[in-house]
């Protein structure tokens, strides 16, 4: 009898880890997507953060890296463990552009590649259809298969290329990146992300010392009526973090600061909206344009 109730637990306890995870990742991806990073590469990322996250919580309660354990706990190769490890964290990155993004790889060879660029260097304007040196030609040699109207229309919906009115396009930037986004923008996101979440795993590990986390949910308010109430709560959100960096200044461990060992501590205020239906969204495309084959 227990051994079906901890099988019934388990198999409730997965179900709703799945769900909770495919709710994280939601936005995750949208932020992989808007950073001009592809799938291929986030898979990157995530293998090398399940096996430093493994790597340090060994290290919580020994002195040692156990390779095996951690393959034990990922389901990553050993030998992919090892070439992980040895990569110091501050310096990694993604090399190489076999995961790339495909709108990134196409931008990138259109800059790069001598029969896409102008005499100057630059990037050439391009006719979309059309026999010899065109967008259509460039997408089949870089565009592993993707149809070219697909990627057409996802490069103009970024805003990464012109459409001329001669059908011929133009390349406005060399990578797919939404806009807002920028180096300072991107840290900052990773940092608040962290904390957030990292508070939230440490409360569920550790439920009998829990950090302080609260929320109201499930709220109405009239949309005529967000404009004052996020100018509302953007006030009294920044009038809380004022009288909160007040106290931590002019508290007692700040007087002996040499003496006292301290830690890194951050308070952040956050609102969240749900976000549209995908109904009204999908209602307010526009036609799409049909572009002639010129031989």
């Amino acid at each position: 009898m227990n051994q079906n109730a901890d099988k019934v637990k388990s198999s409730e306890m997965r179900k709703s880890a799945k769900t909770a995870l495919l709710q994280l990742m939601e936005p995750l991806a949208g932020f992989v997507s808007d950073s001009g990073l592809s799938a291929g590469e986030f898979q990157t990322v995530f293998k090398n953060a399940a096996v430093r996250s493994a790597a340090a919580r060994q290290l919580q309660v020994s002195n040692r890296i156990n390779v095996s354990g951690i393959a034990a706990t990922t389901g990553i190769p050993r030998a992919e463990i090892s070439r992980i490890l040895k990569v110091n964290a501050d310096t990694f990155d993604i090399r190489g552009n076999n995961n790339q993004q495909s709108t990134n790889r196409i931008l990138a060879a259109w800059h790069e590649d001598p029969k896409f660029t102008a005499p100057n260097g630059q990037p050439a304007e391009l006719r979309i259809y059309g026999r010899g040196v065109t967008f259509e030609t460039l997408v089949k040699k870089y565009g592993r298969g993707i149809p070219t109207r697909a990627v057409l229309d996802e490069l103009i919906r970024s805003g990464a290329i012109e459409l001329l009115d001669n059908q011929k396009v133009f390349a406005k930037t060399s990578m797919v990146i939404e806009r807002g986004m920028s180096a300072r923008v991107i840290k900052a996101f990773g940092d608040r992300a962290r904390e957030l979440l990292s508070t939230m795993l440490d409360n569920m590990r550790q439920p009998e010392s829990p950090k302080f986390i609260a929320s109201i949910s499930d709220a109405a308010v009239s949309t005529a009526s967000l404009p004052l109430f996020r100018k509302e709560l953007a006030t009294r959100g920044a009038d809380f973090l004022a009288e909160v960096r007040e106290a931590l200044l002019r508290g007692p461990n700040n007087r002996f600061s040499k003496r006292v060992q301290q830690k890194a501590v951050s308070v952040t205020v956050f609102y969240y909206e749900a976000p549209d239906k995908l109904s009204d969204v999908g209602a307010s495309r526009g036609k799409r344009r049909n572009f002639r084959r010129v031989s």
